[in-house]
């Protein structure tokens, strides 16, 4: 028995200095606290409970696009293209229906290793990010509030063409719970159609800042069109992967930010999924199905 726990030690070991080897990651590592954080108690990978630093107060201004560094580390050996990259899915699955109510879901309901990488808010444009994720086979859906999708039109549409998507995170990111009846569903549905005029697809995919989901909210999300309500299992802040399962699991969507920290966000969801034997999938293809 101890001999087998060594071997698997030694595997994923291996796997981890090998997903390193591939990794081409270099890029500012500043830490910002997160705005999204879950509800649930959190573990990071190491099984301790997962710590963030105090949220830092940011403007919306064009100036939180950040110039390159004047230095970077030494990167080591590039990724082959599409390294994390999981086969599509023949179709969509089938999630829970009820009546007038848009489904919520953490978790994908499938067998397959794989994960999903989705980033929210988009007030940190950090140079380089969208290429180092594409680099690497990372397929990501973005879920952005208007004013952000609206201040830097052309990032957004070089994410598209970089295989992501782009989703509704509401129009002002507000906490669901404590407003209104009809702000929610102005907050809901309101970014629709603005989005569709900017960057010519349809938004599919809602997901309430703060994790925080109401009956109202599902009602408002099915109402005006959108096919579920997503929520997370794990996160990252400051180059740590915390996870609510303390692992990954098949259909585990992640939770990132545009922050600062992007490359080494990415660097630590990566390693884990090469560790832990999964790739990266589409949400939308899982849930929705390809666009026609």
């Amino acid at each position: 028995m101890v001999a087998v726990h060594q071997g698997r030690t030694t595997r994923v070991r291996r796997a981890a200095a090998a997903a390193a080897g591939l990794l081409a990651l270099a890029g500012p590592t500043a830490c910002v606290g997160g705005d999204d954080q879950p509800e649930w108690a959190v573990t990071s990978t190491t099984g301790r409970p997962a710590t963030t630093s105090a949220p830092v107060t940011t403007t919306t201004s064009s100036s939180t696009f950040l110039p390159p560094p004047t230095t970077l580390p030494a990167p080591p050996a590039p990724a082959a293209p599409g390294a994390f990259t999981a086969p599509r899915p023949a179709g969509p699955v089938t999630l829970p229906s009820e009546p007038g109510l848009a489904p919520v879901v953490s978790r994908v309901p499938t067998t397959d290793r794989v994960i999903f990488l989705t980033i929210d808010d988009g007030i940190w444009r950090v140079p380089g990010a969208l290429e180092k994720l594409h680099e690497l086979g990372i397929p990501f859906t973005s879920f952005l509030t208007l004013p952000y999708a609206r201040e830097d039109q052309g990032y957004w549409k070089r994410s598209l063409e970089l295989g992501g998507r782009i989703e509704s995170h509401t129009t002002n990111h507000p906490d669901l719970k404590k407003v209104s009846p009809s702000r929610t569903i102005l907050e809901v549905c309101s970014t629709r159609q603005p989005f569709l005029e900017m960057f010519g697809q349809p938004q599919l995919l809602f997901r309430p800042p703060y994790g925080n989901v109401t009956e109202m909210v599902r009602r408002a999300a099915a109402g005006c069109g959108f096919r579920a309500v997503v929520l997370w299992k794990g996160s990252l802040n400051n180059g740590v992967l915390a996870l609510q399962d303390g692992r990954l699991n098949p259909g585990d969507i992640i939770l990132m930010h545009y922050r600062p920290q992007a490359f080494a966000d990415i660097q630590a969801v990566a390693l884990t999924a090469a560790a832990q034997g999964f790739k990266f999938g589409l949400l939308e293809d899982y849930l929705v199905g390809p666009l026609t």
